[in-house]
């Protein structure tokens, strides 16, 4: 395995389906690729995953056993799994690809800011990792939406240590002036901070202020808008996630694969 990409975001975020087809795009370009589920409670799936978290920790027998809510279930599945990762790492050892794509639980928090999300990170040291995160459209039309999400992949990065590519999901949902409208505010930050200091409230101010300190270190890098239903935006996904596994050299988006740097 060369590289293991996993994908981040809020519940409802589209995770699972970005996962599908960026799966079928890297199959296309002529990659192997292997795809990890890593939520407990999912029932349905539209891949079929080579490596499956429900394999090793069942929600429905700790809502019977433990008499637990579906919340609690949840993690205390992933907790289980975090006690006793070495079936799960056994597995993926095995697993042969150029690409390990990680759907994580619907929860943000139950990967990011739980045991289980740095300890899986840290098991996985041969390989390239890196975190795609999903910025909801129904969320970023807003302008402290799009600050709180920003700040949430930040934190979240901070927390897995690993770089962090993010994306607009769902852009097929976005008008034309939407999706130019949240674009805009990486093409010009400081409008963006502007808007976010209007008023005189420390809520504003401080929003203002902390999506400026992260654009100060992280540059204000655009989201890539990606659309799982229409397939768009995968090449320019593969091409960022190139650029930070290859320190830079990106291929271009529309080309094929070359075995040499992947």
């Amino acid at each position: 395995m060369l590289a293991s990409i996993f994908f981040i975001g809020t519940a409802g975020s589209g995770k699972t389906w970005l996962v599908n087809a960026y799966s079928e795009y890297l199959a296309d370009q002529g990659l192997s690729v292997a795809t990890l589920n890593l939520d407990p409670a999912v029932v349905t799936l539209p891949y079929n995953p080579d490596v499956d978290v429900r394999n090793y920790v069942s929600i429905g027998k700790l809502l019977l056993d433990r008499v637990l809510g579906p919340n609690g279930a949840i993690v205390a599945a992933m907790d289980m799994l975090a006690a006793d990762l070495k079936p799960l790492m056994d597995e993926l050892s095995a697993v042969e690809a150029d690409y390990l794509l990680v759907d994580t639980p619907g929860q943000l928090e139950l990967f990011a800011f739980r045991e289980i999300g740095p300890l899986l990170l840290d098991s996985i040291l041969d390989v390239d990792r890196a975190a795609v995160f999903l910025l909801d459209p129904a969320v970023a039309q807003e302008p402290r939406g799009l600050a709180s999400l920003l700040l949430l992949s930040a934190s979240s990065s901070l927390r897995l240590g690993v770089p962090t590519i993010n994306v607009i999901s769902k852009a097929d949902t976005l008008s034309e002036g939407e999706l130019e409208r949240i674009m805009g505010y990486f093409e010009h930050p400081e409008d963006f901070v502007n808007v976010l200091s209007r008023g005189r409230s420390l809520v504003s101010s401080l929003s203002a202020r902390l999506v400026e300190d992260v654009f100060e270190v992280a540059g204000p890098s655009h989201p890539i808008p990606v659309s799982s239903q229409e397939f768009s935006g995968l090449p320019e996904l593969h091409a960022e996630v190139q650029r930070v596994f290859l320190g830079g050299e990106v291929e271009d988006p529309g080309s094929s694969a070359v075995d040499d740097t992947d």
